[in-house]
């Protein structure tokens, strides 16, 4: 039995996709950049160290394009206007999921070409850690069937109600979306990991029919925001929210559960879109 092949794709800043491992024209090998470089400072005592800080330092992907077929150089032109586009996510696909990786193509080196092949090295540049996506949605039990004009890949769970639980098998702080459909008053959460309470947030503030609140620690800043249907920013919800708890949540290794609950709501519709990091993949 055969093992599938991986894959890299990239998406521009308008979701457009080019398969940079479709073999009939073009292909990405020799790529350098899968791993990972841990940036530490220590404290010496004697012939002792003690950890003072660490973290991942940035990323940066490289690897060779191969063009062919006739039109390559024209190909290639069409390529590099592409990457112009940015922020580029690049997507790699391998036989244990799809992971993702924000950021910019920062360097092209271009060689020569006879109009039927041409190479070029390409470096990414990344503006955040591989991770996956894990969408998980509760309805609740009366919303009514309302149908909104946004949709989402999501699973619906069958756990407790205002309730979504997220398993990470990484070790990483991972960023994560927490996501509440109006109608709700003063819609407050509380994250726990393995049991064990980290985070509680409010918001004090009505979030209207058909709209969402976010509480986003995928973006840089983070935000509190609440959108209308279609996406579209209402209003910024960050100075009604209630500065004596921490509000932002991130993910840690094992089980996220996340509990909403609102002021005269019994059933919220809620959902949480986690980015589940890795240092490496």
């Amino acid at each position: 039995m055969g093992s599938s092949m991986r894959t890299f794709r990239l998406y521009d800043n308008d979701g457009n996709r080019y398969n940079l491992t479709s073999k009939d024209h073009l292909f990405f090998y020799a790529v350098d950049g899968l791993g990972f470089k841990q940036e530490a400072k220590f404290q010496r005592i004697e012939d002792r160290y003690a950890l003072l800080e660490s973290h991942i330092s940035q990323g940066k992907i490289k690897g060779t394009i191969k063009f062919w077929q006739p039109e390559a150089e024209l190909q290639y032109f069409n390529f590099a206007q592409f990457c112009q586009n940015q922020p580029i996510m690049m997507d790699y696909n391998n036989n244990y999921g799809t992971y993702h990786r924000r950021g910019i193509v920062t360097e092209i080196k271009r060689g020569d070409g006879d109009g039927n092949e041409l190479q070029i090295e390409i470096e990414f540049t990344a503006e955040t850690p591989w991770y996956k996506e894990v969408i998980e949605y509760n309805p609740g039990t009366e919303s009514g069937g309302k149908v909104y004009n946004y949709t989402y890949d999501y699973t619906y769970l069958k756990g407790g109600k205002n309730t979504i639980t997220i398993e990470s098998d990484s070790y990483q702080s991972s960023p994560v979306k927490l996501v509440v459909l109006g109608p709700a008053i003063n819609p407050s959460w509380r994250h726990y990991l393995n049991d064990v309470l980290v985070t509680t947030g409010q918001v004090n503030g009505i979030i209207g029919e058909g709209n969402r609140l976010i509480v986003d620690t995928t973006t840089i800043p983070y935000r509190i925001i609440q959108v209308n249907e279609y996406g579209q920013l209402v209003s910024d919800m960050y100075q009604q929210s209630n500065f004596s708890t921490y509000r932002f949540v991130r993910f840690g290794h094992g089980r996220n559960t996340v509990t909403f609950t609102a002021d005269d709501s019994n059933v919220l519709n809620v959902g949480v879109e986690a980015q589940i990091e890795y240092a490496t993949i």
